[in-house]
């Protein structure tokens, strides 16, 4: 019965867009607009289907607005298939001459991160969401937010958050103010088991740089995994960066020292700092740190659109036990050729506490007239796993892709990748060569990508957290339509 009306509520929705005439539709006072984003697995292997939609529909009136999501998953793993839809987004609100007011479901990040960072990033599959309610203001002179809410996409217990956000704005070149939040997690039972987060920060910018720096600090409850404890905790974060430019260079500075900064524990947080390195990987995501400290530093040189020079070092240590680091070093040459072609040449080291990964790659286009293209994308990873086992044995993955465009509107691509990794001692070894093609059709409102072959899984890191990838074999057909 509840996934009959679900599925009367898509159908209503997707009713309003085809029937209702477009010159009612985008008047002055009425604005409906919707999105479905649809993808559709085959593996190879199982011979066995999946299916992933996401459909968002929004209608603004005036100074109203409400707007929907309703989400289907039908995902078939080796050992089960777990099929769900829910309406996983509902909101309304109002909004006036810079006022807002939510009702609903909303994501929500105060400043950098350091005590609030709720979410979503699909490519490695996070999403915090909230459910409540929220205040915003956005003025000349002062920017202000305050919410109560509770997760929307949570496990066993919902904890209550509270917050509230104020920027003073008195000079167009000096920017000052603070946050504060509150987590109450009423399901333990077990007394007094709230946090308070609050931070202040600052900024000044001119022509010539901009400055920001930020400090956090955090007082209560932790929930330790290893082993299981539930204790109170201090614990405090710096994060400061610093650009200049001059003529055709820019250089910059970025700075993190976190410690027990988490909360309420290191693998379900509502906080996520900036990890402060090219390649966005966080201590804390990918070895479970509790505090890290660490910095970037780089220069970048362009003389003009296409030509470009990027330099940057970043290097970070865990401040527990552990003893996790983290070292980069990268390079970058971008620049054009005949006919304004153009190509990008890079070089990223990356040392960890496992292993050494070593990245060089090279990208070209050429443009074969006004709206056909070429373009070669060549590179490979080459991990050196630190150890004296066995199973530590070096190897190197290579990745090569072609691709054949007709203005923004097609594209084909061919390619693939290769693999030396001893996976003998591996239950589930991926194969060591995979070969793909995928084409790209966009049309009115509609991008098709149609994929089939294999795509080599691995650790992808985005704004500090990292998610183990699997390889992908099969077909994978994803539509996104704009209505």
């Amino acid at each position: 019965m509840i996934r009959t009306s679900r599925f009367c509520l898509l159908v209503f929705g997707l009713a309003l867009l085809v029937f209702i005439p477009d010159k009612f539709a985008r008047g002055d006072d009425l604005y409906i607009s919707a999105a479905n984003y649809g993808r559709y697995y085959h593996y190879k292997e199982t011979k066995e289907d999946s299916v992933a939609s996401r459909f968002q529909f929004d209608i603004s009136m005036g100074n109203f607005y409400i707007g929907a999501w309703y989400e289907l998953t039908h995902f078939v793993t080796d050992y089960s298939a777990v099929t769900s839809d829910s309406i996983s987004q509902i909101y309304f609100g109002w909004e006036d001459n810079g006022l807002t007011i939510h009702a609903g479901n909303f994501y929500q990040t105060f400043d950098r991160g350091l005590i609030l960072n709720a979410f979503r990033d699909d490519d490695v599959r996070f999403n915090l969401l909230l459910k409540g309610l929220k205040l915003n203001g956005r003025y000349d002179h002062i920017d202000f937010d305050v919410f109560s809410a509770t997760p929307g996409v949570w496990g066993i217990t919902k904890p209550v958050l509270k917050g509230i956000r104020l920027k003073i704005k008195p000079l167009r070149m000096v920017r000052f103010g603070g946050a504060y939040v509150r987590m109450n997690e009423p399901d333990f039972g077990l007394g007094d088991t709230r946090t308070n987060m609050n931070e202040i920060n600052a900024r000044i910018t001119n022509d010539y740089f901009d400055c920001y720096v930020e400090y956090a600090q955090r007082d209560g409850y932790y929930i330790n995994i290893f082993p299981y404890e539930l204790r109170n905790q201090k614990g405090d974060g710096t994060y400061a960066n610093l650009s200049a430019y001059y003529s055709y260079f820019t250089g910059f500075f970025e700075y993190k020292n976190y410690k027990f900064l988490a909360y309420p524990d290191l693998n379900l947080n509502y906080n996520m700092p900036p990890a402060v390195n090219h390649q966005q990987r966080s201590l804390q995501s990918q070895f479970g740190s509790t505090g890290e400290c660490g910095y970037n530093v780089g220069f970048i040189f362009s003389p003009n659109y296409h030509w470009g020079i990027e330099l940057d070092y970043a290097d970070a240590e865990s401040r527990d036990s552990l003893g996790h680091f983290i070292i980069e070093k990268y390079f970058e040459i971008r620049g054009n050729y005949f006919r304004d072609n153009l190509f990008t040449i890079s070089y990223d080291r990356l040392e960890h506490s496992e292993k050494n990964e070593t990245t060089p790659k090279f990208e070209i286009s050429y443009s074969l007239d006004d709206i056909h293209s070429v373009a070669l994308t060549a590179y490979l990873i080459k991990y050196e796993p630190l150890g004296e086992s066995v199973q530590n044995s070096g190897y190197i993955e290579k990745y090569l892709d072609f691709n054949f465009a007709r203005s923004y509107n097609f594209s084909l691509s061919v390619g693939g990748s290769w693999s030396d990794q001893d996976m003998s001692n591996v239950s589930d070894p991926a194969p060591k060569r995979l070969g793909y093609i995928e084409l790209n059709i966009k049309f009115h409102n509609h991008d098709l990508i149609i994929f089939n072959g294999g795509q080599r899984g691995g650790l992808v890191c985005s704004g500090g957290l990292c998610f183990n990838r699997p390889t992908f074999q099969g077909t994978r057909v994803t539509l996104l339509s704009r209505f």
